[in-house]
């Protein structure tokens, strides 16, 4: 029924060869979105941001072409000049919905995905209401307000994998409370430990922070009837395991996101309120202000999730006048009001955002599908509780008392912010709505309809007003991806180069889905020397702490010649004349510098001066302090192609070495290989020197001289290089990240525990049996 519901709700993805992407709704290839979908673009956005053709959709290209080929990517070398993609959680590289972006085409791999994502939500919200023993039709008018709600439908980032998993931690949680075994045990370990495959690391915390609060609250409510201290022993071991599972991504994470990552969260981030208090009401109306939810003015309509339903909120309302499940009706009623208030920032719950971990996190963005389920298990609870013999017509009408009479506070004293035209009809569909309700509630009281039948008329109502909620203003179906003749162009080169995009073509992170390198970046954390180095160098203070993306995008580089040159730029990247000409006066910009060498869908031009990816240098300047290091490279201006600044201590041998090397000879360094985890250079040096590499330095990779494995220095602060003696060598540098194949022997431990676990009960009966 899930599933049959879900094809009537997205029934133009399903059937009409729509899509879920909003890749033409953002700048990718081209400054309008993927490459020959001009035509292709909705009037409006249909979800609530475009960071998915962004981050995701590269992302999941790049290692499905990578385990094509063999190789399980646990480097990005594509932007930024690399960067660690196993230390990047978000991208749940082992969750299991992921492995739908690597095996199916890429043309249908999203919709399956978004799908797959409604789908679960659904089924374990179900399962979850079933769980605690509700009726079938309560719990599936549950399932459906979760998964076809606002942050469902409107959010539909990769965090969604986490959040989807609440349902399942909280049956398994309640499981393991009812009835303390250690297979329940092992069931709460894999739920917890999907979590931490599936991402995000405030999701991870936020959600189990979630099932925590339900597992303290369940432990006391079941305390006459269950082992409360056995199955918290139980819920602890269940944790540790789960930990362990989740080692061989959250090793790598933690190591990277403590020691070699930026990220733009300010202090206080606990505390701050991004939602507009005044448009609360767009959880009931979400077309109260405007008619879709985010217009390419980026003008929002209200809550960053996008709504919850007029009727959805009813039925929890009624879930309310009576005590359900030993008041796990007002638990999440509890849990409905802290999430929706701390986004809010209301005085006193705001100040959970001062405690340990709370006080890291984005309320605002991150806990919307939160609010969704907790809203979705109380309408189930308040349909069961219409369904009882008590009259109800007077309990509903009280909140639609109350919900009338904040709509008419806002006509009569907020109007100035309002559409009345919209305000108007969002206001009568609410009203059609109520009155359609308060009939129903009406007829039940005077034994009209029968209870089972009531059920079904307000899933009915449910589904109805999600349905329409829905915006049909989508794309057609189309590759992202498509062979784009100036990326064709790109990869054409017989050497390893940079380009930058200018004024939103060539968009980050589009080169990682295309395999060619481009300096821009944009994503969730970003690498410390990477953001130094342009924060310092090339464009001061760019990276900023106050929630600005943490991206290099769309602005030119101006006046940094030399240190373009040293990060391998070639191609500077620019949208056609039209566009060009008119961003200029606009941004206060002058024209990029470069020879054009390409004009078509885009315009190419290219630098001269730009060093090798690969090069020698037979002199270098010591330098550990890294604050002096910058500003001697900014300095040395056009000797960087013979000077580099070795970011360590360099050993007297090495020294001496080099002290009567000349400034250049005709030294060479050819790259033979290129991957995501190894890049092979064949070297010939006629004197001692340094052979550096244009990639990002990174203390996990290793670097091996024809055979021997020898030390890798930072080098002009953000690259690498080894020493080399005279004679032709093969440098072989390999990415290996130590807390990986630490975390994978944790987690393969933790496996081996969790089976032992599993098969542990059975062995001792079969043992006292026999």
């Amino acid at each position: 029924v899930i599933l049959l519901l879900l094809v009537v709700a997205f029934y133009d993805v399903v059937f009409l060869n729509k899509t879920f992407k909003v890749t033409t709704a953002n700048s990718q290839a081209v400054p309008t979105g993927a490459y020959g979908q001009t035509d292709n673009k909705p009037r409006f956005i249909p979800v609530n941001g475009t960071d998915t053709p962004v981050m995701e959709e590269p992302v999941y290209q790049f290692i499905k072409n990578n385990l094509r080929r063999g190789i399980l990517p646990f480097w990005n070398p594509h932007q930024a000049c690399g960067y660690p993609l196993i230390g990047m959680l978000e991208i749940g590289l082992f969750f299991p919905l992921t492995f739908i972006m690597y095996i199916f085409p890429e043309i249908y791999s999203w919709d399956i995905l978004i799908l797959s994502r409604f789908f679960l939500a659904g089924l374990f919200t179900f399962w979850f209401m079933r769980t605690l023993r509700f009726p079938v039709i309560p719990s599936l008018c549950a399932a459906i307000v979760f998964m076809l709600s606002g942050p469902m439908v409107l959010l539909q980032y990769w965090t969604v994998n986490v959040d989807l998993l609440l349902p399942l931690i909280l049956i398994a949680m309640d499981r393991l409370i009812r009835h303390p075994q250690t297979k329940n045990m092992v069931f709460m370990t894999i739920a917890v430990a999907l979590t931490i495959f599936a991402g995000h690391p405030e999701h991870i915390f936020l959600v189990n922070a979630y099932a925590l609060a339900f597992f303290i609250y369940r432990s006391f409510s079941l305390r006459k009837s269950g082992n409360w201290k056995k199955s918290a022993k139980l819920a602890l071991a269940a944790y540790g395991l789960a930990f362990g599972l989740g080692a061989i991504v959250l090793f790598p994470f933690l190591q990277n996101f403590l020691f070699e990552a930026w990220h733009n969260h300010p202090p206080g981030t606990g505390l701050m309120m991004e939602e507009q208090r005044d448009r609360a009401l767009t959880l009931a109306l979400p077309h109260f202000f405007q008619t879709v939810n985010l217009t390419y003015q980026w003008s929002f309509a209200g809550w960053w999730g996008g709504y919850l339903g007029t009727i959805p909120l009813a039925l929890a309302a009624m879930s309310l006048f009576s005590n359900q499940r030993r008041g796990l009706n007002y638990f999440f009623a509890a849990m409905t009001f802290i999430l929706v208030a701390k986004e809010y920032g209301l005085p006193v719950i705001n100040w959970l955002g001062y405690l340990p971990l709370f006080n890291a996190c984005r309320y605002a963005i991150h806990t919307p599908h939160l609010v969704a389920f907790s809203v979705a298990v109380l309408s189930g609870m308040g349909l069961r509780a219409i369904t009882a013999p008590a009259r109800q017509f007077g309990k509903g009408l009280s909140y639609c008392i109350i919900l009338m009479i904040i709509i008419y506070l806002h006509f009569f004293f907020l109007k100035k912010t309002l559409d009345q035209s919209l305000a108007v009809k969002a206001s009568l569909f609410a009203v059609v709505l109520l009155i359609i309700f308060q009939m129903i509630l009406f007829l039940k009281d005077r034994g009209i309809l029968k209870k089972q039948t009531v059920a079904i008329l307000l899933a009915v109502l449910v589904f109805g007003e999600l349905f329409l909620y829905i915006h049909r203003e989508r794309p057609h179906r189309f590759n992202s991806f498509p062979k784009v003749p100036y990326i064709e162009f790109l990869r054409s080169q017989p050497e390893q180069i940079r380009s930058y995009g200018i004024f939103w073509a060539f968009y980050p992170n589009t080169a990682t889905g295309f395999a060619v390198d481009d300096l821009g970046y944009f994503f969730s954390l970003a690498p410390k020397r990477f953001v130094s180095f342009v924060n310092t160098l090339l464009i001061p203070n760019h990276f900023r702490n106050d929630f600005r993306p943490p991206a290099l995008r769309a602005i030119p580089i101006e006046g940094k010649r030399h240190l373009l040159d040293l990060l391998n730029l070639k191609y500077i990247i620019v949208p056609e004349k039209g566009w060009l000409s008119k961003m200029l006066p606009v941004l206060n910009r002058t024209a990029p510098e470069g020879e054009p060498v390409y004009s078509k869908e885009v315009n190419i031009l290219q630098r001269e001066g730009y060093f090798p990816r690969a090069y020698v240098v037979h002199k270098v300047i010591p330098m550990t302090d890294e604050a002096k290091s910058l500003m001697l490279i900014d300095r040395l201006g056009d000797q960087l192609r013979q000077v580099a600044v070795i970011n360590d201590r360099v050993s007297g041998s090495i020294s001496l070495d080099l002290r009567d090397a000349p400034m250049s000879d005709n030294s060479t360094a050819q790259i033979s290989k290129y991957t995501a985890n190894e890049v092979i250079v064949k070297a010939k040096l006629e004197n001692p020197g340094f052979l550096i590499l244009g990639d990002a330095y990174h203390p996990d990779w290793k670097a091996y001289v024809d055979g021997s494995l020898t030390k890798i220095y930072q080098t002009d602060y953000l690259l690498r290089s080894v020493f080399l003696p005279a004679g032709e060598h093969t440098v072989k540098f390999v990415f290996v990240p130590k807390w990986f194949y630490i975390g994978g022997l944790v987690s393969l431990l933790a496996l081996i525990a969790l089976i032992i676990a599993w098969n542990l009960p059975s062995f001792l009966i079969s043992k006292s049996h026999s």
